[in-house]
C-alpha cells in the first residue's frame, strides 16, 4: 500500500494586475520616486517626502493583509489560472534541556 502523495502545487485563479490595487499603489511610489530625484525635486516638497513614503508604506501593508489572489498579466477584468508552489509546514522547534 503507498501513502497518498499531497501535490506539489496548488492551483489559484489569478486577476489581471491592471485590476491589482497593490500593483497602482505601487505605480504611485515609483512615480513619487521619480519626482523627487534631484532635477524635478521642486515638485514635490522635501518636506513632504518623508510622508509620502510613510502613506505609500502603510497602504502597501494594508492590501498586502486583504489581498488573496495572485496577479497576473492578462486582460483586465479576466481571471487565469495559475499554480503556486504549495509551502511545506514549519518543523517543530527543537527543544533541548
Amino acid at each position: 500500500m503507498t501513502p497518498d502523495v499531497a501535490p506539489a502545487t496548488v492551483e489559484y485563479f489569478g486577476i489581471s494586475i491592471f485590476s491589482s490595487r497593490t500593483f497602482w499603489l505601487n505605480l504611485v511610489a515609483l512615480v513619487v520616486a521619480i519626482l523627487s530625484a534631484t532635477d524635478v525635486a521642486a515638485i514635490i516638497p522635501a518636506r513632504f517626502l518623508p510622508l509620502a513614503s510613510a502613506i505609500i508604506a502603510a497602504g502597501n501593508i494594508c492590501l498586502r493583509l486583504v489581498t488573496v489572489r495572485p496577479a497576473v498579466l492578462i486582460a483586465p477584468g479576466t481571471t487565469a489560472a495559475v499554480l503556486v508552489p504549495k509551502l511545506d509546514p514549519p518543523a517543530p522547534p527543537v527543544i533541548t534541556d
